[in-house]
């Protein structure tokens, strides 16, 4: 039913309009509502006659031309909420006028729906956010599939063209293992940066969208700045082994400038580099002193910003335990830099099967035969921009996604000096991300080292890999000139290593059981070959592998960016060593290597080598390699203080822990 409102005598004309004060506005609280569902409209800049009104259209229909079908007054104030409780009756798309002094001249206006009651619906918890400030999401209707998803893009922005700026399944994780109808989700975070966004209901890991609403931040009037992240946050026990902080500032009710920054570390006045942006202020610094495992430290920021409001935050942090490797000069050392582009070193061989669909080589696109095999490249051209799957189309965050190539963990430490940098010039390169085609397997030979005479043989690189769910990155070596192997790391994902009862890896699970997702390829003589990780190892598969075999963490860009330092004791005194370099995959990342040494290093010089981690069900795996022969695992509940005590269960190489809810440290000891 149309319901017409009467027409005062006189008409508020433009002129009135444009001595308001400030812009008129006129929002709702939701963008979608069912049948019958109240209404709530919240206005602001008017200019408060005690005749301005709300009033709710057809979409398309022009007020005054039929009457409105709802309508009250806003009762003469200038801003405020009306409420129509009784909502609308019928589906379909409408607009809502704040009109002025009982006639129909448009103030503002705004678009919104009403659908049917079987329909999804998505809501914010308000209208407005700050920055920074939890956002909780509610839904209703939805289908109920584990991989239905709630996520959070720009205004305006299309689900899938870009990734999305928050996102969780409807369960209120990030796993999607529950399919809800009616629920929520919650992200603590909020939005950092101000502005205008759309939250979206979306169907079981697609695009298909179910359901949006719109979501604002905005910046509150006079407030002061305020930190909503640092690395390392305050209380980490995880620090870096030389002072780093990163910290993002948001301006508050001003704008924080570079010279309203003041950093101090331990008391002492440093400078940091300040990126002033038009939503926040981020402040790197990095120390070059190297800082005793396990001391305490405390960097103190100051932020200030034109509102004349400032605030002040302590971050106190411990550095974590690392290794200080001691490197003697190497015996050999391949850099790659005098190795052409494209080639290998003289004396290498590479072998690939992995499908080639774009046969130009072509060292700027990720899918050409440049990148079909182990080659060496420009190590510049990881901080740039590539062609992906062959489609310069793609999304511009794919294109970027390989200057992650050179991300570095801050733990690695040599002859006292932090590695800041694991390739430089050029190095040797294996990819599998980014391609066409279902596998990527591909290997390369070194040529024979003389180590005739030299004892206390180790090999080390720089490794430059990155784990994915189903890909496998090897070293082997063998003295015989390539005719048995021998290993030296096996890198597999953390949850494909399958223990035994005994909580011991079991290397022939681990390397000999088939799954879906694991590379294939065909041979020359037409074979089918793959589908688990041992066949493409040239070791035997025993037992004996179980030391070598390493669990890494997936998709994170430094977790494997280390030094590998493995002792090789077949080595010593043979005349023709060789390596192999193994990556096997599905659009699974990349290895790469650089600075491959051979060093001699006696026992009693040799470092303590790193442990890993692996979880193992609710327990936790630690293991290392073979060259921490005659180390003993020990653990205490505070790194600095307390009695060292030996881990019980060890065997051979590893111990399976039970976590508790106490602290624990551990260390391998020389006795």
């Amino acid at each position: 039913m149309n319901i017409w409102k009467p027409c005062s005598l006189a008409l508020v004309g433009l002129g009135t309009l444009s001595a308001l004060g400030q812009t008129p506005t006129l929002e709702l609280d939701h963008f979608d509502y069912h049948p019958g569902e109240p209404i709530s409209s919240v206005f602001s800049g008017g200019p408060g006659n005690a005749t301005d009104w709300i009033g709710i259209y057809p979409e398309g229909t022009v007020p005054g031309s039929v009457g409105s079908t709802i309508w009250r007054y806003v009762g003469g104030t200038t801003e405020g909420t009306v409420v129509f409780p009784a909502g609308l009756a019928f589906a379909g798309p409408w607009t809502a006028f704040l009109l002025l002094n009982d006639g129909y001249d448009i103030a503002a206006q705004t678009t919104f729906n009403v659908v049917d009651a079987f329909l999804p619906l998505v809501r914010r918890d308000k209208m407005t956010y700050a920055p920074g400030e939890a956002i909780t999401l509610t839904f209703t209707n939805g289908p109920a599939n584990p991989k239905d998803w709630v996520a959070i893009y720009p205004e305006g922005v299309i689900p899938g063209s870009v990734g999305s700026t928050l996102w969780k399944y409807v369960d209120d994780t990030t796993a999607g293992t529950t399919g809800v109808v009616n629920g929520s989700v919650t992200f603590g975070g909020g939005l950092a940066t101000a502005g205008r966004y759309t939250a979206f209901l979306l169907m079981d890991d697609g695009y298909t969208v179910l359901a949006s609403e719109p979501v604002r931040v905005a910046i509150p009037a006079n407030t002061e700045p305020r930190l909503i992240s640092s690395t390392p946050a305050a209380g980490a026990v995880n620090g870096t082994p030389t002072a780093r902080l990163t910290a993002t500032v948001l301006p508050g009710g001003g704008r924080v400038l570079a010279e309203g920054i003041q950093l101090q570390f331990d008391g002492n006045a440093v400078t940091p580099t300040v990126d002033v942006q038009a939503d926040r202020t981020v402040v790197n610094y990095v120390g070059n002193t190297l800082l005793a495992p396990g001391s305490a430290h405390t960097f103190r920021l100051v932020a200030a910003n034109t509102a004349g409001l400032s605030v002040t935050n302590e971050i106190q942090y411990t550095v974590g335990s690392y290794t200080n490797l001691i490197l003697p000069a190497p015996i050999y050392l391949e850099t790659f830099d005098q190795v052409e582009e494209g080639s290998l070193p003289a004396g290498w061989v590479g072998t690939t099967y992995t499908e080639v669909q774009n046969p130009e080589p072509d060292f700027g696109d990720l899918n050409s035969a440049s990148y079909a095999g182990w080659t060496t490249v420009e190590v510049d051209r990881f901080k740039g921009t590539f062609v992906t799957y062959s489609n310069p189309e793609n999304p511009a965050g794919w294109a970027s996604d390989y200057q992650r190539v050179l991300q570095v963990s801050p733990w690695v430490v040599i002859n006292s000096q932090p590695v800041t940098q694991l390739a430089t010039g050029r190095m040797l390169f294996g990819n599998s991300g980014y391609r066409n085609g279902a596998s990527q397997v591909l290997w390369v030979e070194t040529s024979d080292y003389d180590l005739t005479g030299r004892t206390d043989v180790h090999v080390g690189f720089h490794s430059l890999w990155e784990q994915n769910q189903d890909s496998i990155g090897a070293v082997e070596y063998s003295t015989d000139g390539g005719t048995n192997w021998m290993p030296v790391m096996i890198l597999l994902h953390s949850a494909d290593v399958i223990a035994s009862e005994g909580g011991e890896t079991d290397a022939e699970q681990t390397l000999l059981t088939e799954r879906g997702d694991i590379a294939r390829y065909f041979d020359e003589q037409g074979t089918e070959v793959g589908g688990f990780y041992g066949a493409f190892l040239k070791s035997p598969i025993t037992p004996a592998l179980a030391p070598f075999i390493e669990g890494r963490v997936d998709d994170n860009p430094t977790e494997s960016k280390r030094f590998e330092l493995r002792r090789l004791p077949a080595a010593d005194g043979q005349a023709r060593v060789r390596f192999r370099f193994v990556h096997a995959g599905t659009d699974s990342w990349y290895f790469g290597v650089d600075n491959l040494g051979l060093y001699s290093i006696p026992a009693t010089v040799a470092e303590a080598p790193t442990i890993s981690t692996a979880l193992e069900g609710g327990n936790l795996r630690l293991g290392w390699g073979e060259n921490a022969a005659g180390f003993v695992l020990e653990s205490r509940g505070a790194l600095g203080s307390g009695e060292w005590l030996p881990v019980p269960g060890v065997t051979g190489n590893s111990a399976l822990i039970t976590p508790s809810a106490d602290q624990q440290w551990f260390r391998l000891r020389r006795p």
